[in-house]
């Protein structure tokens, strides 16, 4: 994938996105950010190498989920999914729930509902369609995206979500429509199945960002992710965040990953390394 597109590095303006390595027995932790509209040649990425490193996509799996499962029919924009009264982890899981809200929470049994009705023939026929990642799954159904079973690089999302926003993919427009619809945040913050949280950034208050996250735990490491879209005056750009360490992330950690690089490459804002070697950014005068 890294391979077929030409990539500038920018460790110069994203140094916030530079592994951060271990010593002895210490927690060790990487991290990618990548950058550029749908037409961009050279897109901006801090590590080709990490941003190449395939992991579990854990929520942001829903993007295409909802794509394949509104594209084969399982469910309509207008489809309620009602809680059955299970006890869940969050209380946002504990309520009814359209493709809209479902997204924008992150509710996990949502689609495991919706995977079960697509099945496993067509959830795979239609994985290789969207040309989503060179893996696919072949353990669990309803699980397989956060488990390790289907793994994917920064660079694949990143790829796969510029062909989102150019809508170069073999979905309805409708349904493109509709999940883009859902991804859009409240202004200065983003929303997860725990709640919602800051993100604000340095550019023009009427941005717009369109957003998901991802948070799973595999074999002793956690992964943590933000992918979406930056739109400013009508120009949208595609993005992805990840972090992946072998100790404990807060479930925001790849949407500080997206949030730091995001300003960093804000038009008109200078990058400022503080003294622990982090991006801060801030506007000239």
């Amino acid at each position: 994938m890294l391979a077929a597109t030409q990539v500038v590095s920018s460790h110069s303006a994203l140094q916030g996105e530079r592994p951060r390595q271990g010593t002895g027995g210490t927690p060790q932790s990487h991290e990618c950010f990548m950058m550029g509209r749908a037409d961009d040649r050279a897109p901006k990425i801090s590590d080709p190498v990490e941003c190449a490193h395939k992991t579990p996509p854990a929520s942001t799996f829903k993007v295409p989920h909802a794509l394949i499962a509104l594209q084969t029919g399982v469910i309509t924009p207008e489809t309620v999914v009602k809680w059955d009264g299970t006890a869940r982890n969050f209380e946002t899981w504990r309520r009814d729930h359209t493709v809209d809200s479902a997204i924008k929470w992150s509710v996990f049994p949502f689609f495991q509902h919706t995977a079960r009705l697509i099945g496993r023939d067509r959830m795979r026929q239609s994985l290789a369609s969207l040309r989503y990642a060179e893996d696919s799954f072949d353990g669990e159904l309803t699980e397989f995206w956060n488990n390790g079973d289907l793994v994917v690089s920064p660079a694949e999302q990143f790829a796969f979500l510029r062909r989102f926003v150019a809508g170069d993919l073999p979905i309805d427009r409708r349904h493109l429509a509709t999940v883009r619809n859902a991804l859009r945040m409240p202004p200065g913050q983003i929303t997860n199945a725990s709640g919602v949280h800051a993100f604000v950034l340095d550019g023009p208050k009427t941005a717009v960002v369109r957003a998901k996250t991802g948070n799973t735990t595999v074999k002793g490491e956690r992964v943590s992710w933000l992918i979406g879209t930056l739109e400013v005056d009508g120009t949208e750009t595609a993005f992805v965040g990840r972090v992946r360490s072998t100790g404990t992330l807060d479930s925001t950690a790849g949407a500080d990953v997206a949030r730091r690089g995001l300003n960093a490459s804000m038009p008109g804002v200078k990058p400022s390394p503080d003294s622990s070697g982090i991006v801060r950014t801030r506007r000239p005068g």
